[in-house]
C-alpha cells in the first residue's frame, strides 16, 4: 500500500507542477478550444473517426479556464488509468511504480506543446490521449472477461471493438484490438491463432472500409493515426513530438505482455530515474513563450501595468512580439515615449522548430487593439478555417464586428458563445453593446481601442508580416483623434530608434 501511495502521490505532484508553472498555457489551451452544447456541434465533431474522444477532450479542455481544476481532472484521469493498468494486466507491487512511465508520456504531450498551441489541429489535444489510452485499456479488460466464452463471442467481440470503436475513438479503439491480441498471445496455444488473426485482420481493414464508406474528409495517409496529433507544418513534419505517443504505446504493450522478468530495486530506480530525467529535459521552458502567454492573458483582462512588469523581467533578449505588446501597454497609459527606453528591446525569433509567425500567435489581438479590426477578423476567419474554431477567435471576430457597427454578426457570435460553459457570462457582458454602443466607452478594453479608429474602412494584404505593417499603418494614419497623433509620433519616434532591431519572424 505504501508502494501505491506513493506512486498516486508522484501523479498528484506532476499535475500541481502542470498547473503551477504551465498555468498561462492550460488557460492558452482552453482559449485555443471550443466546446459547444449544441447537437450540431456534436455532429460537426463525428464527421471523422475518433470524433466522440475529441468531443469528450473539448469538454473537458474547458475546465482550464481554471488551471487548478483542469490539472485535478487530468490528475484523477491518470490514477484511474494507473488502476486499470494494475487491475487489468495485473500488476504486482514491484511493476506498479512503473506505471508512472505511460503518465509521463502523458504529461510530455502537455508539457511540451510550446508554439504548437496554436497550430495543432486536434481538438480537446490534453485530455484525448489520456481518455484514448483508458478506453484502449477498457476494451482489452472486455475482451480478458471473455477468455472463457466460446470462440465465435470472442472473434464477434474483436470485430466489433474495432469496427465501432473506430469511428468514435479512431487509433486508440485499434491499439485497444492489438491488446487483445497481446492477451491472446498469453494464452492457451489452441486459442490464440484465430483470435489473433481476428485482431490483426480488423486493425487493417476496418479503417480502409471506413475511409472509404464512412468518412471522407480524413486523409488516407492518417486514417490509422486518427485522434494523434499531426506535426506537421509547410515546412515538412516533425516526428520527433510524437515520441511519447510511441513510448506509451510500447510500456502499454509491455505491461500487457506482463513480463515473468523479476523487477529488482535497482531496475526499478533506474527506470524511474530516466523516466523523471526525461521528463525534465523535454518539459518546454521557454522564457519568452510563457512571458507572451502571460502578457496576452493580461490585455484581454486590461491589466497594462501587469503586461509592462511581465516585458519588465523578461530573461535575455525578447521576441519582437513582447516588445510590441509592451509597446501597446505603453500607449494604453500614456507613458510613451518617455518610459519606452527602461525596457529590454531584442528580436530574438521564438523558440521552435518550425516558422512561427506573430499573426498566427498574439498577431490579432494586436490588430484589435491598435484599432484595425478588420485585419483582426480576416485572419480569424482564416485560421478558423486552417487550424480550427476556438473560443479566442469568437471573442475576438465578436468584438471586431462590434467596433464596426455590425450588430447582426456580433450578435451570432454571442450566441455562440452563450453556448460553452465558462464563456457565456462575457459573451452576456459585451452583448449589451450590441443594443447600446454607446456603452462600449466604458468597457476597460474597448475604451482605448475606439479613439484609433480610422474612417477609411479598408483590406489590404499584410503578407503575414505583423509589425512591419503596423507601423506603415500608425504612421499614415491622418490624425484625427489625439490619441491617434500621439501614438503616430511615439511609432516615429520608436521605429527611428530600433530600426535595426525590426524584424519578423
Amino acid at each position: 500500500m505504501r508502494i501505491k501511495g506513493g506512486t498516486y502521490l508522484c501523479v498528484l505532484l506532476a499535475a500541481v507542477a502542470l498547473a503551477v508553472f504551465e498555468g498561462d498555457l492550460l488557460y492558452k489551451l482552453q482559449e485555443q478550444d471550443l466546446f459547444m452544447h449544441t447537437p450540431l456541434f456534436f455532429q460537426q465533431r463525428m464527421v471523422v473517426a475518433g470524433g466522440l474522444l475529441t468531443w469528450a477532450g473539448s469538454y473537458l479542455t474547458q475546465f482550464f479556464y481554471y488551471p487548478m481544476l483542469g490539472a485535478g481532472l487530468l490528475c484523477l484521469l491518470w490514477a484511474f488509468f494507473m488502476f486499470l493498468l494494475s487491475r487489468v494486466f495485473r500488476v504486482d507491487k514491484a511493476w506498479f511504480p512503473l506505471t508512472l512511465v505511460p503518465v509521463a508520456c502523458l504529461l510530455l504531450n502537455i508539457a511540451d506543446l510550446g508554439y504548437w498551441v496554436y497550430y495543432l489541429k486536434l481538438p480537446g489535444h490534453a485530455f484525448v490521449a489520456t481518455l484514448g489510452s483508458i478506453v484502449a485499456v477498457v476494451l482489452a479488460w472486455h475482451y480478458s472477461l471473455l477468455s472463457k466464452r466460446p470462440l465465435a463471442v470472442r472473434l464477434l467481440f474483436i470485430l466489433l471493438s474495432a469496427s465501432l470503436g473506430y469511428p468514435l475513438f479512431g487509433f486508440y479503439a485499434l491499439w485497444g484490438v492489438v491488446l487483445m491480441a497481446v492477451i491472446a498471445l498469453r494464452g492457451k496455444a489452441a486459442r490464440w491463432p484465430a483470435d489473433v488473426a481476428m485482431a490483426v485482420l480488423a486493425v487493417i481493414a476496418v479503417p480502409l472500409v471506413c475511409y472509404q464508406y464512412v468518412f471522407h474528409e480524413t486523409n488516407i495517409v492518417n486514417i490509422y493515426w486518427a485522434a494523434l496529433p499531426v506535426y506537421a507544418r509547410p515546412e515538412g513534419s516533425f516526428p520527433a513530438y510524437s515520441l511519447p505517443y510511441a513510448v506509451l504505446v510500447v510500456s502499454v504493450l509491455l505491461f500487457a505482455l506482463r513480463p515473468v522478468v523479476k523487477v529488482g530495486q535497482w531496475l526499478q530506480s533506474l527506470i524511474l530515474t530516466l523516466t523523471a530525467a526525461c521528463v525534465l529535459m523535454f518539459w518546454y521552458r521557454d522564457d519568452n513563450f510563457h512571458r507572451e502567454l502571460s502578457m496576452s492573458r493580461s490585455i484581454w483582462e486590461a491589466q497594462w501595468d501587469e503586461v509592462l512588469s511581465t516585458a519588465k523581467a523578461t530573461k535575455g533578449e525578447p521576441t519582437r512580439l513582447i516588445c510590441i505588446m509592451k509597446n501597446l501597454a505603453l500607449t494604453r497609459l500614456h507613458r510613451q515615449p518617455q518610459e519606452a527606453v527602461q525596457y529590454p528591446e531584442g528580436a530574438r525569433r521564438p523558440n521552435a522548430p518550425f516558422s512561427v509567425r506573430n499573426v498566427h500567435t498574439e498577431g490579432k489581438l494586436v490588430y484589435l487593439h491598435y484599432g484595425i479590426p478588420n485585419y483582426c477578423y480576416r485572419w480569424c476567419m482564416e485560421d478558423g478555417v486552417e487550424y480550427g474554431w476556438s473560443v479566442e477567435k469568437l471573442k475576438l471576430m465578436m468584438l471586431c464586428s462590434l467596433l464596426n457597427g455590425e450588430a447582426v454578426a456580433a450578435q451570432r457570435f454571442a450566441n455562440m458563445l452563450k453556448k460553452t460553459d465558462f464563456h457565456s457570462s462575457w459573451a452576456k457582458r459585451h452583448e449589451q453593446y450590441v443594443r447600446n454602443p454607446l456603452l462600449m466607452a466604458g468597457d476597460p478594453a474597448l475604451a482605448g481601442i475606439l479613439p484609433l479608429l480610422r474612417q477609411d474602412n479598408f483590406l489590404t494584404a499584410d503578407q503575414s508580416q505583423l509589425e512591419l505593417f503596423l507601423v506603415e499603418q500608425l504612421l499614415s494614419t491622418q490624425g484625427d483623434t489625439p490619441e491617434q497623433r500621439e501614438l503616430a509620433n511615439f511609432s516615429m519616434f520608436y521605429y527611428r530608434n530600433n530600426r535595426q532591431k525590426l524584424a519578423e519572424q
